[in-house]
């Protein structure tokens, strides 16, 4: 967690108006839904998502599937671009 914090911090520096609009907009999102958020805004794959946070693969998918759902985006619509108009 201590990763992640720093994580967090440096990505909140950078990307700083992500997270405000991000926590107005859907302020019911859990502390790994955020984290997914961000990996996702910073065009990581769902390996590489995996590789950091020591998940499989196919949780990291399904992690994805319900952000979709948390967020109300159709099947259509593309989730990182989402993220990246935020």
């Amino acid at each position: 967690d201590d990763v992640w914090t720093e994580f967090e911090v440096r990505c909140q520096q950078v990307h700083n108006d992500f997270y405000t609009k991000l926590n107005e907009r859907f302020p019911n999102l859990s502390a790994n839904e955020k984290r997914l958020s961000a990996f996702l805004r910073l065009n990581m794959s769902t390996k590489e998502i995996s590789a950091i946070t020591y998940q499989s693969p196919n949780s990291i998918t399904v992690a994805r599937s319900r952000l979709r759902k948390k967020l109300g985006l159709d099947t259509d619509e593309n989730l990182i671009s989402f993220l990246e108009t935020l």
